[in-house]
């Protein structure tokens, strides 16, 4: 039996398992790094992290910190992460 996934899927078990390293299309955070500001915002908002998205990622002043925007599906909230390359997060606040 073969299991295929989509990248949105792929990327939302990876948000999940935290194992992999498959960044969003068009950003540039690490997979690893999106995963971990994915859990970072479902903790910082007491939601769960499978309700959350990357909607893009950049570089941020630092070029070792990335910008890594989110938004909560169910809600439509948006937030701001801060990630280094080694996924450690230093921020999340949420866009108003």
């Amino acid at each position: 039996m073969k299991l295929c996934l989509t990248a949105s899927s792929a990327l939302t078990l990876c948000g999940l398992l935290a194992a992999c390293n498959i960044p969003t299309a068009g950003s540039q955070a690490t997979g690893k790094g999106q995963g971990d500001c994915i859990a970072a915002a479902a903790r910082y908002t007491k939601l769960p992290a499978d309700q959350f998205k990357v909607d893009s990622s950049q570089v941020g002043l630092s070029a070792d910190v990335y910008v890594t925007m989110l938004s909560n599906t169910a809600t439509g909230r948006r937030y701001k992460c801060n990630v280094d390359q080694n996924g450690i997060v230093s921020g999340v606040i949420e866009l108003r």
